[in-house]
């Protein structure tokens, strides 16, 4: 075959006779260097008349997958049997090194890596700043998460002292501030208000006093309960059995390397849930707001169940709690919003707005008395000093376990958004199995010294990072600072009023409330992941935490099943002058091939959706193999009816004829044959015979308008048994009717699965090619005509051997010429 050769050569394929060709041109310019196949080609036309577009052509051969595999040496990877995992997963985890060493060490020890990059004095400086700054937010969030956990507000110091300090050892994020959370706090405090449900007094308790049954009827014990040391205590067992089991859950997960299990918790369903439980802090501390008592029993309607009791119980507001909170809200805001977020390009540290309320509410209530004389309620009495670590008894263990789990994984999943959202601007990465490592430790200590479950906090980690902070060292900084507070400053706050820290609470809900806006954004982008928010916000607000989470989670789950039980399809049309295809209700200027239909499914094919992918492909197509089939039979059956009737009839006149032939004298039979014979000829005429014929014959039987369908395999990414069963009746249905099945554009695990399970075998090798224009151009091969101008059409050309000989004649006829 003569070729004008471009600028971009020529090369020589494996097998030795093909070539590839590709030039490429621009058009509305002129490419002195390109070849004069490329500066020949057409680039269709645009709407908005833009000429830099630029067009290619190519010369390559017509694949079928079997010969593409062959000529460019597929291998399948070798197939290992579960001894073999075995024994290479543990040479790899077990095999001990002195490299493998330093490296588990290093994993293990992430403070190693960071500390060596140090860089002293100058990062140490941001870091104390920093510090200083996070521990100066973490004292009043402390104190107020520790009220929502139904704690004394010591444990919420607790809470910010031991977890840093051990975070700063074992984990991997920079900035991250690890201390009490919301959410966290919340889980527990949910907890904990429904084990409290079944607390009862003590006999030792109820001997106090003289009449038992009327003191047994009013002890009460609750997230807010502190007036009984008993219940105090027995809260603090239950906090701190789920906080060491919350810990042996993570701890136990990442040595595993399990932390790819919090990917099934996805954003939506993270945004919702942190929504929802921000209506069930802001509800936990409006009462305090309000200085009213509501006392709820814990059941799946807990919210709405306050709000019953709430509203009725307005009329005993407390003026004073009401007016001090309203007062430290608008500080708050103001600070916050008006000078820290305004200026904070100017401002080396923002105004600790927190503390400042703390130390105000603190300071007007002792010099005022407001807890003697407007019955205001206060903090109480701090203790100082390290606790003693301790163990809760056993039998607390046994009632955690499930919730426990809960806490463990919903804490980690969000502790390890913010520290990825952190790390990125940065330039390191998170290790999420590490991650699950440092937290469970550090609620492990945590838990030995009566510290509840701590977590991430978007607002001091954005403070940490805001203020300069490099390293976990100002994590350290910040213990530091709570650590004075916990040996000797802890007293001070013993008229500080509940409902400054109330109102501190719900002015850091403000971020989480917020999340309402990504409703609008989801509702864009996919109207299951808006779905997953609705249903998890609605069913952590509705029901309760625990089980908005358990159906947030399961309709997550369950949308998944949706997009692939009832994928879309559609069927593909060529893009004009080129060998793309798409999908036809979408692109109106795509064109149908005649004879030719192109199936496209967007999903993995599997016993659930096996069934939705053969009664789309057959209404996509418009051919049902098995209707088609049954309309064939049945014309079969009317025909071989016909015949019968026919052969009948035929006899008939035959004994007919008989009869009267014998009436008849052999003379005169032979004096008319002449005669006779003349008139059948002159009576036998070509459209009576047509007529006769069909009259015998019936109807043609009836024929599909197509033959060939193509399976556009692209978006297929797995396939089971039940997929390859439906595939090969799929083929062998479509046979029968005389309609050849393709598939295109198979990837490589699909392709595999196709030859372990014998379909190649069983269908042919051309059954299955590479790409969509590859099938088109097989399913034309014996439509030259057709393949011709579908080729001078196309910017992609085939190595078909037909074309290839009219071209070589063609060119041979004008040299002689020349």
């Amino acid at each position: 075959m003569n070729e004008t050769t471009d600028t971009h050569g020529s090369t020589e394929e494996p097998n030795g006779g093909l070539r590839h060709r590709a030039s490429f041109s621009q058009t509305g310019t002129t490419d002195s260097t390109s070849g004069a196949e490329g500066s020949n080609t057409q680039a269709p036309s645009t709407k908005n008349g833009s000429e830099d577009v630029r067009t290619i052509r190519v010369l390559r051969p017509v694949y079928s997958q079997s010969a593409f595999d062959t000529l460019y040496e597929h291998t399948m990877p070798e197939e290992k049997t579960v001894k073999d995992h075995v024994h290479h997963t543990w040479r790899k985890r077990c095999a001990c090194s002195s490299e493998c060493f330093k490296a588990f060490l290093l994993q293990l020890f992430p403070f190693v890596g960071i500390m060596r990059q140090y860089k002293f004095p100058l990062w140490l400086i941001s870091d104390i700043v920093a510090g200083i700054t996070v521990g100066i937010m973490n004292l009043p969030q402390g104190m107020a998460y520790a009220l929502v956990s139904g704690l004394p507000s010591i444990h919420g110091l607790y809470a910010s002292f031991f977890p840093p300090l051990v975070y700063f050892f074992f984990g991997s994020s920079r900035h991250i501030s690890i201390a009490s959370a919301a959410v966290a706090s919340l889980l527990v405090g949910s907890f904990v208000d429904k084990q409290t449900a079944n607390w009862t007094p003590s006999t030792s308790l109820l001997n106090n006093s003289t009449d038992n049954t009327s003191l047994e009827n009013e002890m009460t014990c609750n997230v807010d309960t502190t007036d009984y040391q008993e219940c105090v205590d027995f809260k603090i067992n239950l906090v701190v059995a789920l906080t060491l089991l919350a810990g042996c859950w993570q701890l136990l997960q990442g040595i595993l390397r399990l932390g790819f299990i919090t990917n099934y918790l996805s954003d939506p369903l993270v945004s919702g849930f942190t929504t929802g439980a921000a209506c069930h802090v802001f509800s936990s501390q409006i009462k305090h707001v309000f200085g009213v008592s509501v006392k709820t029993v814990p059941s799946p309607f807990k919210l709405i169940s306050f709000y019953i009791q709430f509203f009725p119980a307005l009329p005993q507001t407390n003026l004073t709690a009401l007016i001090m909170s309203a007062i430290c809200i608008l500080t708050l805001v103001l600070i916050k919003e008006c000078i820290n977020a305004r200026f904070k390009s100017k401002m080396k540290v923002p105004i600790p707005a927190e503390l400042l309320v703390v130390i105000g509410g603190t300071v007007v209530c002792y010099f005022v008395k407001l807890d003697e004389v407007y019955d205001l309620v206060v903090v109480g009495d701090i203790p100082t000093g390290i606790p003693h670590p301790s163990i809760p008894p056993a039998k607390y263990f046994g009632e955690v376990v499930l919730d426990s789990l809960v806490v463990a994984i919903v804490a980690f999943s969000i502790n390890l958004s913010m520290a990825k959202i952190l790390a990125k601007p940065h330039g390191y990465t998170i290790d999420a199995n590490q991650e699950l490592v440092a937290y469970g430790l550090s609620n492990v200590v945590g838990g030995f010294f009566t510290a509840f479950a701590s977590g991430a906090s978007m607002s001091r980690s954005c403070v940490q990072e805001s203020a300069g902070g490099k390293t976990q060292v100002a994590s350290i900084i910040a213990s530091g600072f709570i650590l004075i507070v916990i040996l000797a400053a802890g007293p001070l706050f013993k008229t500080l009023p509940r409902c400054v820290l109330a109102s501190i609470i719900i002015v850091a809900l403000k971020g989480m409330f917020l999340q309402v806006k990504d409703l609008k954004r989801l509702w864009k982008i996919s109207k299951f992941d808006f779905a997953i928010w609705i249903v998890t916000f609605l069913g952590v607000v509705i029901l309760n935490v625990d089980y908005g989470l358990m159906i947030g989670v399961g309709f997550s789950l369950l949308t998944v099943v949706f997009r692939t039980q009832w994928p879309y399809t559609c069927l593909y049309g060529r893009v004009p002058h080129s060998d793309i295809y798409r999908d036809s209700n979408i692109y109106k200027a795509v064109e149908e091939i005649p004879g030719i239909k192109i199936f496209h499914f967007e999903s993995s094919l599997y016993y659930a959706n096996a069934e939705h992918f053969r009664s789309k492909l057959y209404a996509a197509t418009g051919c049902d193999p098995g209707l088609l089939k049954a309309k064939q039979m049945k014309s079969k059956e009317k025909r071989e009816a016909l015949e019968k009737e026919r052969q009948k009839e035929e006899k008939k006149r035959q004994k007919a004829e008989k009869r009267t032939g014998n009436g008849v004298s052999n003379g005169a039979m032979i004096g008319q044959s002449k005669e006779v014979l003349t008139l059948e000829i002159e009576d036998i005429r070509p459209e009576d015979n047509v007529a006769t014929e069909g009259v015998v014959h019936g109807e043609p039987p009836p024929q599909p308008d197509i033959h060939h369908i193509i399976i556009d395999c692209s978006a297929i990414t797995f396939i089971d048994a039940v997929g390859i069963k439906v595939l090969k009746q799929v083929l062998s249905e479509y046979k029968e009717v005389n309609i050849q099945v393709v598939l295109a554009h198979c990837r490589a695990q699909l392709s595999d699965m196709l030859h372990k399970n014998g379909f190649i075998e069983d269908h042919g090798r051309d059954v299955v090619c590479l790409m969509v224009h590859d099938a088109v151009l097989m399913a034309l091969a014996d439509d030259l005509d057709l393949l011709k101008k579908l080729e001078d059409d196309t910017l992609i050309t085939s190595h078909s051997p037909e074309i290839e000989m009219a071209e070589e004649s063609t060119n041979d006829m004008e040299d002689t010429r020349m």
